[in-house]
């Protein structure tokens, strides 16, 4: 990069972004661009799952290092404001049937936010939904969020979107369970048993332990996935409301050099958004399939199909595989 450009990018980067609003901001998604690539997560444990949670727009960097470089601090802990503005995006939370004499402000919920900080459109819509538990007045934007409260905000998130999620019913037993109210259990159980999040290999939860960047991605990933459209729905139809987005998730393997080749249909009434590719859990094997991935949003109402092709786009034979599924815009 030009040395006068990156210096003007950190000059910039430094008279904009306000105190506390260091992560997921609009103004550093705008300087650095949601689908950087960031330079402090190469060789990370969850690399690939940062990038995915990138990709698909639910996270974004946290600044720029001395080289305007984007970083991600995968290691930092999550704050209460940054949980409030991924899972607004991960799970598109929106007024949904409510209806307001007025627009709802965060000052409306929360004494200590303030209704021009950049979390505040967020948190308001999670304040609508009951997605933060037993806040009262005060919302502690800054406070680090610990593993049981993701647990507790994820699943509230399922029930705001009505999600149905099949899971098998259990009771997890961890060594440190004891001491949770029933409703920390109810999340626990619900995370657990969707494998959304799990216990260490001593065979404890953590719940009071905060939760790092790079975790929320993994987090965020599995529950994007339960929220998926799989090869199942092939000739299905799918039914969602104006606004609402999903995920279309196919197997494939792009070292055989075949591709799913997507139209869209009408484009009025969808629009991709963001697409990617997830390797299987074993990134040091050469040639090893994954999981091809579109995220689409619903524009307004109406029927469309989206169809796609797995073939080598320089073949013109018959592809390996098809896929349909009728979508339907309520």
């Amino acid at each position: 990069m030009n040395r006068n450009l990156t210096w003007l990018l950190m000059l910039l980067f430094i008279l904009t972004v306000p105190g506390g609003a260091w992560a997921d901001t609009p103004v550093q998604a705008t300087l650095i661009g949601a689908r950087a690539a960031a330079v402090d997560i190469q060789g990370h444990w969850a690399q690939q799952e940062i990038q995915t949670a990138i990709d698909r727009g639910m996270m974004v960097g946290t600044g720029l290092n001395s080289q305007g470089q984007c970083i991600f601090s995968p290691e930092a802990a999550v704050s209460r404001a940054q949980l409030a503005a991924v899972l607004t995006r991960a799970f598109n939370l929106d007024y949904g049937d409510l209806r307001f004499i007025k627009q709802p402000l965060a000052s409306d919920y929360y004494w200590d936010v303030d209704n021009k900080a950049w979390y505040a459109d967020a948190l308001v819509m999670c304040a609508v939904n009951d997605i933060f538990v037993g806040d009262g007045e005060e919302f502690q934007p800054n406070r680090n969020v610990t593993r049981i409260e993701v647990a507790q905000a994820v699943k509230r998130c399922f029930e705001a979107k009505k999600i149905d999620v099949v899971m098998i019913m259990m009771m997890p037993v961890y060594n440190d369970m004891r001491g949770l109210t029933q409703e920390e259990t109810n999340a626990l159980v619900f995370v657990s048993n969707t494998g959304i999040m799990k216990g260490d290999g001593d065979n404890n939860f953590r719940p009071r332990q905060a939760v790092k960047r790079a975790e929320l991605a993994r987090i965020l990933n599995r529950c994007t996935s339960m929220m998926s459209v799989d090869q199942t729905y092939n000739n299905k139809e799918y039914h969602l409301a104006i606004g609402q987005s999903f995920t279309l998730e196919l197997p494939g393997n792009p070292t055989t050099g075949y591709s799913w080749m997507m139209d869209i249909g009408d484009k009025s009434l969808l629009r991709l958004d963001s697409e990617g590719f997830l390797p299987g859990s074993d990134t040091r094997l050469i040639g090893q399939g994954g999981t091809n991935w579109w995220k689409v949003t619903a524009l307004q109402s109406g029927t469309t199909k989206l169809r796609l092709n797995y073939q080598r786009p320089w073949e013109s034979v018959q592809p390996a595989q098809t896929y349909e599924l009728t979508v339907i815009i309520k």
